[in-house]
């Protein structure tokens, strides 16, 4: 019991002063391994053995919808069964999230431009924005920022407007070194 004990005081102080420079990674992307050894090698800041970084440069990537959810306290889960999700007329192939009982298809484009295009072709009778009220069609809702488009399949405005607004503020930026104005007094 006292060496649980040290391993988990001598974890909790090396998590305490490890980096804030690092790059959150999708869950999905890990591989197997133990707790203690996911949590030993994230409290020692080196990578874990084949950890791909999630790169935070204004656009979006699937495993930054990922962090986005998850950190909105959503819980996706990737949908293993549905494999590449195609949805015609996209030419665009994407992947399905699980979002508690609803479906989420995401869809990530090299830009914003091609996302517009695409979109363009979509029969618009089939899908609501998400400020818009469901009706007895069930239609599912659009989801689309910068280079992301989103297909949100739920009749929960509650859990829509969550997933909507997790996915609306925008793709993860780079971190800029802003410098803050002296506020001592003198």
């Amino acid at each position: 019991m006292r060496s649980y004990c040290r391993l988990a005081v001598a974890l909790t102080a090396a998590v305490g002063c490890g980096s804030r420079d690092h790059q959150r990674v999708a869950p999905d992307s890990l591989p197997p391994a133990s707790t203690a050894t996911q949590t030993a090698g994230a409290a020692s800041g080196a990578p874990l053995p084949g950890k791909v970084s999630c790169p935070a440069n204004g656009q979006w990537s699937e495993c930054a919808v990922f962090d986005r959810l998850d950190h909105a306290g959503l819980a996706p889960r990737r949908d293993t069964s549905a494999g590449v999700v195609e949805l015609a007329p996209l030419t665009q192939h994407g992947t399905r999230l699980l979002v508690g009982n609803a479906e989420l298809d995401v869809f990530v484009y090299p830009d914003s431009a091609r996302r517009s295009q695409d979109e363009a072709h979509l029969d618009r009778s089939k899908y609501i924005d998400a400020a818009a009220e469901p009706t007895l069609r069930g239609e599912a809702t659009l989801i689309r920022n910068a280079n992301l488009l989103a297909v949100l399949r739920s009749r929960n405005d509650h859990q829509r407007e969550r997933v909507s607004d997790a996915l609306s503020a925008g793709p993860p930026q780079a971190a800029r070194g802003a410098v803050l104005p002296d506020t001592r007094a003198r």
